[in-house]
């Protein structure tokens, strides 16, 4: 078996698993439940399962652990210090090879193959991190204070929607739409189930009416308008704020910024379209791009990179044209 390079990518609903060749061709991949420390059963389930996604990767490859050379572990959760340290014990003695960094960083190299840039990911909840030109990190994690992504999109919504009928808040369209997405009849029954003590609407079932939230604006709802706005707004302020922390926008020229996830990937995403408008007043020198490659590709591709291998255009074809169908991405 040929050197092989590994990237994993861990969250919440899913951690995924790669295993390439140092022409970029994808060997094996693999999937599994959730790979985030914060949000598992405990440390040891989200060590479980990011395992649990390698060996089904290099199953897949026909191969083992000694035929990885090099891995990259992208992985929710890896928010401070300790977190770091927990999974360098958890990995040290099957990858002796590897970088751990939280799952923000994954999206970067999908379109900056050079790893510099940002990476602003919102899907379910949001990830934002970059790396500088002298190397330097920034990621979001728990310095974020506005809920994102599709979470951020259905609390707000569920907020208004709520304030509406106390009679607090302006009347809105989504009075109406968001009850009738889980086939509810009213606001008190959504509230009720989002909250009641047992038997209550889980995080990707509250996540899953963002849609509704996003065409109810499309539709002209001036309150699910400005939800949309504050969504795309909140997303490039922590962007600029990554910016500055790494030096980004102190050398002037252009900054590459990696748009990924459902929610800013969707068809003429209105929220993907509110933050490109505020993106040059917080990131100067703004270059968006739209990812065409899923987070766990980036890692792969970190994995090459940081083992040497130039990320020469063939690379990143081979990596493009042999990556699994795309139903193995979707949550």
């Amino acid at each position: 078996m040929s050197a092989l390079y590994l990237g994993v990518d861990a969250g919440n609903s899913k951690t995924a698993a790669l295993v390439c060749d140092v022409t970029g061709t994808i060997a094996g991949a693999g999937r599994s439940g959730c790979g985030d420390i914060y949000g598992a059963a405990g440390p040891e389930a989200a060590v479980a399962e990011v395992l649990a996604a390698i060996d089904a990767a290099l199953a897949q490859a026909g191969a083992g652990r000694a035929d990885i050379v090099g891995a990259a572990f992208r992985l929710a959760g890896v928010d401070w210090p300790e977190d770091r340290a927990y999974w360098e014990n958890a990995l040290a003695g099957r990858y002796p090879s590897r970088s751990i960094l939280n799952d923000g960083y994954a999206a970067i190299r999908c379109g900056e193959p050079s790893g510099v840039g940002i990476a602003v990911a919102a899907g379910t909840a949001a990830a934002i991190a970059a790396r500088g030109p002298d190397g330097a990190l920034w990621d979001m994690g728990w310095w974020g204070q506005h809920a994102m992504g599709a979470l951020g999109l259905a609390s707000e919504a569920f907020r208004a929607v709520n304030l509406a009928e106390l009679g607090l808040g302006r009347e809105t369209a989504l009075t109406a739409t968001l009850p009738a997405h889980y086939g509810l009849s009213s606001v008190a029954e959504l509230n009720h189930w989002f909250t009641r003590r047992e038997g209550a609407a889980t995080h990707p079932q509250k996540a899953g009416c963002a849609r509704v939230v996003t065409a109810t604006a499309a539709a002209g709802d001036p309150v699910a308008v400005e939800i949309v706005r504050a969504q795309g707004r909140h997303l490039a302020t922590y962007a600029g704020v990554a910016a500055r922390r790494t030096g980004l926008t102190s050398v002037g020229g252009a900054v590459g910024v990696v748009l990924t996830g459902s929610v800013l990937m969707a068809d003429a995403s209105p929220v993907a379209e509110a933050m490109l408008a505020e993106l040059p007043a917080h990131v100067p020198g703004a270059v968006p791009h739209r990812s065409a490659l899923p987070p766990v590709a980036g890692a792969a591709l970190d994995a090459l990179g940081e083992g040497g291998v130039p990320l020469a255009g063939a690379v990143l074809d081979r990596l493009m044209g042999s990556l699994p169908p795309k139903a193995f991405f979707e949550t």
